[in-house]
Formats: C-alpha cells, structure tokens, sequence
C-alpha cells in the first residue's frame, strides 16, 4: 500500500490473510462473560459493534493478540460506548486485561468519564478518539488534547477542505480518515441513538435489538438498493425516500480521493476501512489497484481521476458515492 490504512477484525479472522494484503493495524472488541451477564446487549452498551465484532475472554482474545506479535501486526481495542458509573469497574479492568499483551498498542474510546479515568490511571498505551468523540473542527481538537489523545477519528461528514484545515492547525495530532465501505450516512457519534428507534417506539423497549438493525444502519444507501436488500416496509413508509437506480456507487460508501487529495497535507494520516473480515479481503483485492494508484497521479484533475476509476471499476464515478458530506471529485 502507498499509503497507511487500518481494518477492523472479527473473531476467527485469518491474520495471515491480512499479512499477505500489507495491512499492519487492526482494531477489534472485548468481551467477557462477567460484562454480557450484566448487560446482555452489547451493541452501542459495550462497543459500537457488539458480539459480531468482538473477542470473547482472555484467553480467545490472548490467542489472537499473540499472532498478530508474529505477524507485526498493531492492534486496537474499541471500548467506544458511552457508559454510566457502574460500568467504569469492568470497562477499566477490562481495558488492563487487553493492554498487557505487547500487540495492543492503545484502545478506541470517547466516552468522556472514561478518558478521564485513563487519565487519573496515567494509562500508558495509546487512547485514539473514536468518531463517536464528533470532532467537527479544530477547536473539539483542542479539546481532547488534554487526555493525551494520540490520534483522533475524523467524522465521516467532513468535507475535505475541512480535514485539511483541522490537520493544518494541529501538526502535532495524527488524524484517521474513513476510506470505505461504512454505508452509513448518520451523522457520527448519534448514529447509535437512532438504530432501531422504530422498534422501540412500538415495543417500547429500552436496549437495542440487532436483529433489527439492517433495516436502519445506512438505510438511504439500501434504499437506492431495494432489489439487494430487504427493507421493512415501515421504513420506507415512514422515511418516504424516494428510489434513484441511476446512483451506482453508492453500495461502498466511497472516500478512495481524499488519499490523493490529502497526499500533501500530513504524514500522520492513517485510512480507516470500516469493513470486516473476509468482506473487506474480497472487497480489497478489487480496490487496491485504485488505492494505489490514485495516490501517485501526477495529475490534480478531476478528469484524470474519474478515467482512473472508470478503467478500474468499469463504470463511471458520478461523485455521489463519497463519505463526505460534498462532491470531492
């Protein structure tokens, strides 16, 4: 790769495959039983990605850990929820058990009581700021340095003159920008308050149900995909989005110009790919060519660009299927 990028992993993950790729960071969850005794709902009340995305126990999670030493592989641990007071225990403790082993280099969080925890604790590994941290602008970046943030997840929504005045403003700060493959369009960081809201408007239930989830997680993205997902009907009803089958790309949730775009801006900028497990390697084997060659064109213009993705990909890029809010492209 031309450049440097970070996945998410699920349990049972090959960590050779990902070797093979060049992919040499890695994030993931943790949970124990102790935790889904108390809280049996995991998604959004542990991590934003519950059970799925998540290492069970120690000695599974120490499994993995210990591989991913072999393979030089850094790792990442995601306790990104926003947690009440009887939660810290399990959180911090939790946080200890994973931080012990040598390729965990830091943990994803932006919960703020516990990122002053952390800081009471003195932690020693690295703290990145989750998106769920909503950091729109320079002045939220000057916020979180004061819990010794060393890297911060840029939301989704920035468009990229605004990734480049945060980065200008803060050499100091290394910055992750989302790349691919999220399907999301809420609004970072309040994602999580409007999953299943539907389901729990009607039954009145107070956690969230992740056998509802798909009809809600990136729901404008599979509306225009009425053919390739099932979507309840209560949701287009409700929403009334309007279907247009001429907007192709939107199936990736497509950021592959800002490396090139933000080429000369940082050293410090890191992709997130937001796809998990053997998706992400089918997915990667395609868009690699695209990655690694839009980096290295010569060329600003945008023309250059679409002729790139058009040879690539075999149809044209309409500019619609971005990450950030505006055309990039």
């Amino acid at each position: 790769m031309s450049f440097n990028c970070t996945i998410g992993v699920k349990p049972r993950i090959n960590l050779n495959d990902l070797s093979r790729l060049g992919i040499k960071m890695i994030y993931c969850g943790y949970l124990e039983k102790s935790a889904i005794k108390k809280w049996p709902e995991s998604f959004c009340v542990i991590n934003r990605r519950g059970e799925s995305a998540s290492f069970y126990g120690k000695k599974e999670f120490s499994k993995f850990a210990k591989q991913a030493e072999k393979l030089d592989i850094s790792v990442y641990v995601t306790f990104n929820g926003l947690y009440t007071p009887e939660q810290y225990s399990w959180i911090i403790s939790a946080i200890n058990t994973v931080s012990c082993f040598k390729s965990v280099k830091g943990i994803i969080a932006n919960d703020i009581g516990l990122l002053l925890r952390l800081k009471k604790n003195n932690y020693k590994k690295e703290i990145v700021l989750s998106t769920g941290g909503t950091t729109f602008n320079s002045s939220a970046v000057s916020f979180y340095k004061q819990f010794n943030i060393k890297r911060i997840v840029l939301d989704r929504q920035l468009k990229v003159n605004e990734i480049k005045n945060i980065i200008l403003s803060h050499p100091d700060m290394k910055f992750e920008i989302f790349l691919m493959f999220g399907n999301c369009l809420f609004i970072d960081g309040f994602c999580s308050f409007m999953h299943s809201l539907e389901t729990q408007e009607k039954n009145k239930k107070f956690f969230f149900n992740t056998s509802h989830l798909l009809s809600h997680c990136g729901f404008i993205h599979k509306l225009q995909f009425e053919g390739k997902y099932k979507i309840i009907n209560t949701s287009k009803q409700k929403y009334k989005i309007k279907f247009n089958k001429e907007i192709k790309n939107l199936s990736t949730g497509c950021n592959f110009c800002a490396p090139k775009a933000l080429k000369n801006v940082s050293n410090n900028l890191i992709y997130k790919i937001v796809s998990r497990g053997n998706i992400f390697i089918n997915e990667f084997n395609i868009v690699e060519p695209f990655l690694n060659n839009i980096s290295k064109l010569e060329s600003n213009s945008n023309a250059d660009t679409k002729n790139l993705f058009k040879k690539i990909f075999n149809y044209n890029c309409n500019g619609y299927g971005c990450y950030a809010s505006k055309k990039i492209i």
